[in-house]
């Protein structure tokens, strides 16, 4: 479903991160990274984690900066000191950080500044780029505030097709409090859905509020509330998803086990029911089954990325190498995956296998292009050089990479153990 990410993320759960970034669910990737910082991940996953949350973080404090330049311009100063503290809060780069700072000493100065202010602030430095007296005076648009109507149709870009017309029916309330909640302002969310009609409190509205509750800790009310959705629709595979989730974060494993199965009795799709049973028993590290209810899963249709993943790292732990390779095989190349055809997972496979080790290198090259300041990348392009036999080359590189204080410690560990067998 694509959507087991929305609450708490097990140790395979880094598709999930991936796929959340680039549907731009910014708010859903942060709560994966939350709880993926407890994860049994490598050094690798741990860079690649970094990476991805410092996308998602930049790109909410980029919608937060807007809507508090808009609110500090209509004089909404409380407001507006809300989404430009979060926006601070939020932002890695450097350039936002300083916009957030720049607007906030606009609240304590009480000098509003306009919303295009954001938009000339790489300019900042010339004085003919600062805002004019007209430009404050200036009435607010419509064009001004962030689209509400676009911001849910975005949204719904990660939810299955089936439920998309069922939310882009609900009333005009329902879709604000839905917009709020995805944009990490839960206690507003909360706030306008208990204000929501009988009749708008269905199935949707328990599995929403039933995130919401779980992304403020309220588990166990999380758990009430997403239960009801599937008494009222056994269907909602979101919602056992989500509570199976919960279940596993709570360490309830048994539970989430008899839930799953139960809702296979209830003719839910067996493919997905299989997934999520093999999340369930790789968080309890229990391999065997992992694997077998993994393989069900795929054999099934279910091609989620995140169980091909698990699936083939487990073979590949048993030393059945010919599956693992044939399931690597099928993780798609490109974006974060390295690109020129060869995922990033398959190219660290071959290496450890020492094969093909010239396309490994420029899977690894590429990388290192696109990902300049991940030092992971230079770090295998050293190994797959020592690999090849080019031991000056790979040694000097190593040595280099070694010194990279962004490097990932387990990284360095094993970097420093391979310099030491040289």
């Amino acid at each position: 479903m694509g959507l087991f990410s929305r609450l708490f993320s097990s140790k395979s759960d880094l598709p999930a991160l991936r796929k959340a970034v680039s549907q731009q669910r910014y708010a859903d990737a942060l709560l994966i990274v939350e709880e993926l910082q407890d994860s049994e991940l490598s050094a690798e996953e741990r860079s690649e984690v970094k990476t991805l949350k410092a996308q998602a973080g930049d790109s909410l404090a980029k919608v937060n900066l807007d809507e508090g330049l808009y609110l500090l311009k209509d004089q909404q100063i409380e407001r507006a000191m809300e989404h430009l503290q979060l926006a601070q809060q939020q932002a890695f780069s450097e350039d936002l950080k300083h916009q957030a700072e720049q607007a906030l000493q606009q609240v304590d100065e009480q000098q509003p500044i306009p919303v295009a202010a954001a938009a000339a602030s790489s300019c900042s430095s010339c004085s003919s780029c600062g805002p004019t007296d007209s430009d404050q005076a200036a009435p607010l648009s419509d064009e001004d505030h962030p689209d509400m109507d676009a911001q849910l149709e975005l949204i719904l870009t990660s939810y299955p097709e089936e439920l998309v017309s069922r939310y882009q029916q609900k009333c005009a309330d329902f879709q604000k409090a839905f917009v709020l909640g995805h944009q990490g302002e839960e206690i507003e969310a909360m706030k306008a859905f208990g204000k929501l009609p009988a009749s708008e409190q269905d199935d949707l509205f328990d599995f929403e509020v039933g995130c919401i509750m779980a992304r403020l800790g309220e588990r166990g009310k999380a758990c009430d509330a997403l239960y009801s959705a599937l008494k009222q629709n056994p269907n909602l595979l979101l919602a056992t998803e989500s509570m199976v989730s919960i279940l596993v974060s709570l360490k309830k494993y048994q539970t989430a086990i008899d839930l799953i199965q139960e809702m296979m009795g209830k003719g839910q799709d067996a493919g997905f029911c299989e997934a999520q049973l093999a999340s369930v028993y790789h968080v309890k590290d229990e391999a065997d089954n992992a694997l077998s209810h993994g393989l069900k899963a795929l054999e099934a249709g279910y091609s989620d990325t995140r169980i091909v993943l698990m699936c083939a790292m487990l073979h590949e732990a048993k030393e059945q190498f010919t599956e693992a390779e044939a399931l690597y095989r099928k993780i798609p190349a490109g974006g974060g995956c390295g690109g020129g055809g060869m995922n990033l997972y398959l190219a660290e496979f071959l290496m450890r296998q020492k094969r093909d080790l010239r396309k490994v290198l420029d899977t690894f090259n590429n990388a290192c292009r696109q990902e300049p300041d991940n030092p992971r990348w230079q770090l295998r392009v050293a190994q797959t050089y020592l690999g090849l036999g080019w031991d000056k080359r790979g040694k000097d590189l190593l040595n280099i990479v070694l010194r990279d204080p962004n490097l990932m410690e387990e990284l360095r560990t094993e970097g420093q153990s391979l310099l030491a067998t040289l």
